[in-house]
């Protein structure tokens, strides 16, 4: 009886330090293999089954074989992902916690661009009424930024960006979801959409299906290029 409590409370130790600690006590012993990785999270636009295909890499590895940083590594690299929490659960399973990128803008074709500004390429573009943001190579933040700026600034409209492009010569062009195009130029670009704002509030904004594009490049005034009259 003593015997078999001696070895329960060692058993119980081994176990806690394995728990606080498990860096400091790697081994390569067959007990501790990693048997079952288990994937939890809320996910939206990650695919479970790809991410368990993309973890089981780890299957047959030691529980206690890579650091917790290396773990950690490993877990945010598949593409939806921003952050793995990684949890060893003795003796052969591996917990990894996911937190998911959230996507704000689609880039170019068939990137995403996340929150933290971070740009991904998925293989299945979320179905969901994101604007479009396009530019030159190296100008994500830029473009990101440019957008932040005018969403606050519109905020109080009913005008919704569908897209916004920054052509390679510096100059900006706004499509909104109403159908409305406007050349915003290279200079004083929130000054010029404010510009289109007002005369889209005091005129425009009952005329909507007559209007191809607004031209906001001028100094006082905004030129409509109107639809022909049938």
């Amino acid at each position: 009886m003593r015997t078999a409590a001696l070895i329960g409370a060692i058993l119980l130790i081994m176990f806690a330090l394995f728990q606080d600690n498990p860096d400091q006590l790697a081994t390569d012993a067959p007990m501790f293999d990693i048997r079952e990785i288990d994937v939890v999270g809320d996910l939206q636009y990650a695919d479970r089954a790809d991410l368990q295909k993309s973890y089981n890499k780890l299957l047959g590895r030691g529980l206690f074989e890579e650091p917790m940083e290396a773990l950690r590594y490993f877990g945010a690299q598949p593409e939806w992902v921003e952050s793995a929490k990684i949890r060893r659960v003795w003796p052969h399973t591996l917990r990894i916690e996911v937190r998911e990128h959230r996507p704000v803008a689609l880039w170019g074709g068939g990137k995403v661009i996340t929150a933290d500004g971070k740009i991904i390429s998925p293989r299945n573009t979320p179905d969901l009424p994101l604007t479009r943001l396009s530019g030159p190579v190296d100008t994500e933040a830029a473009v990101l930024d440019q957008f932040t700026l005018i969403s606050q600034m519109l905020s109080t409209t009913s005008l919704r960006v569908a897209s916004l492009q920054l052509e390679d010569r510096g100059a900006w062009n706004i499509s909104f979801s109403n159908g409305v195009s406007v050349k915003l130029g290279r200079d004083e670009v929130l000054e010029r959409l404010q510009r289109f704002v007002a005369v889209y509030k005091s005129d425009l904004s009952g005329r909507i299906d007559r209007i191809v594009s607004v031209d906001a490049r001028y100094p006082h005034g905004v030129a409509v290029n109107w639809k022909p009259e049938e």
